[in-house]
């Protein structure tokens, strides 16, 4: 019972995730700002969950997690974020405004938004978990509706720039951000199974050199994701792909993304974590080198991105697991908050800063060179350092 509502809510979060991560730049691009400057903002984006999420994740250990009250927290991060975006109207960029479009501005208006944006998930994630209990292996099952959320939004909102063009982003935007803050109250009433006992041992004592070493090779994955998230629409226009067309490219690979979601369970019971970790650093580095080298081959560009449902779907499965088996009790949230922060906060900001300076100075093939090169690096330290009988079948 409950599961629809997380499923509802995964869906319009995940529509907005497919308009900013595939098409922001492009709108930024639309306000002709250099390259530079779209990784400069892009990374605005990012940073913030450097902090947000574990400063979310501790207001909300004070509202007693286990009880399910930290959801009441959604209301008011999905309510701010929508106010925030909407500043963006004031600017005539988009049409309507006055304010001349400046870089501080979208700054400004990029850092407010994101840092209530990026408090959606941990709360999320860690009582998603919380409600499933004991069968925390239809996690996938729930999670797969962002996986389709995403889908429906890459694919509409490329057709429709195709026709409209980039300025097109901003109102479906707001539309996306409003229908979360809608689905942010649904979940009064869902029940939440308490699993776990609350941990007494401090939070430090948690972090030991296994755990420290999953979240820097996370951090380092995320970081060799930044060039795809920031540039590879960008990227692919240069060779003369319609929007249409990048969009069915960030489509494939979330379509099989829901295959894995949806066989995650009997991976984790035939194979260690620490191998299906290793695996997605393989994946990802391949996936990197096909797209830097060729990128005009449209069917290697297109087996490149079916690669996603390993580097990002399985990867993030497998992650999920790691945490809610390292972080239990009062800790649970503020577990995922630290992943998301150190991995997608830290690893993403520094990768998109990075990203735009090696554009610039480097060029785009050598860009996602880089990002191969470093996941060859973590590839080999994982299979050297981390255990290969890391956590066989948690779910």
């Amino acid at each position: 019972m409950g599961n629809w509502r997380f499923a509802n809510f995964y869906f319009f979060y995940y529509c907005t995730v497919g308009i900013i991560v595939p098409y922001w730049s492009l709108y930024l691009k639309h306000l002709e700002f250099s390259a530079t400057e779209i990784g400069e903002l892009t990374a605005i984006l990012v940073v913030t969950k450097v902090f947000s999420p574990y400063l979310w994740a501790w207001i909300a250990d004070r509202m007693n997690v286990n009880s399910g009250q930290s959801l009441s927290i959604l209301k008011w991060a999905t309510g701010a974020a929508l106010a925030s975006y909407s500043l963006l109207y004031l600017q005539s960029g988009s049409g309507l405004g006055s304010l001349p479009t400046s870089f501080w501005f979208v700054a400004f208006v990029l850092f407010s938004f994101s840092v209530f944006w990026n408090a959606c998930m941990p709360q999320v994630e860690a009582a998603t978990l919380n409600h499933l209990g004991g069968e925390r292996h239809r996690y996938g099952n729930i999670r797969l509706w962002g996986s389709v959320g995403f889908i429906f939004m890459v694919l509409g909102l490329g057709y429709a720039m195709d026709r409209l063009g980039p300025s097109i982003i901003l109102p479906v935007g707001a539309l996306c951000f409003f229908m979360v803050f809608v689905a942010s109250f649904l979940f009064k009433g869902v029940g939440v199974r308490q699993r776990i006992p609350t941990s007494s041992a401090p939070l430090k004592q948690l972090l030991t050199g296994q755990v420290i070493l999953i979240l820097l090779f996370s951090t380092l994955m995320q970081a060799s994701h930044a060039p795809f998230y920031t540039f590879f629409s960008i990227y692919l226009e240069s060779y003369d792909y319609t929007k249409s067309h990048i969009g069915w490219l960030w489509t494939i690979g979330v379509i099989l993304e829901i295959g894995v979601f949806l066989l995650s369970y009997r991976l984790f019971q035939k194979y260690s974590l620490a191998n299906l970790l290793g695996l997605t650093f393989v994946s990802a580095a391949i996936r990197w080198a096909l797209l830097g080298l060729f990128p005009e081959t449209v069917v290697l560009v297109w087996f490149a991105q079916t690669l996603h449902a390993i580097s990002y779907g399985l990867n993030h499965a497998v992650m999920m697991l790691l945490i809610d088996h390292f972080f239990q009790g009062r800790y649970q949230v503020r577990g995922q908050a630290l992943y998301l922060s150190v991995s997608f906060g830290l690893g993403g900001a520094l990768g998109s800063v990075l990203s735009g300076y090696i554009w610039s100075a480097a060029g785009s093939n050598i860009l996602f060179l880089s990002a191969s090169g470093l996941m060859v690096l973590v590839s080999i330290a994982s299979r050297i350092l981390i255990k290969g009988t890391l956590i066989q079948a948690t779910a």
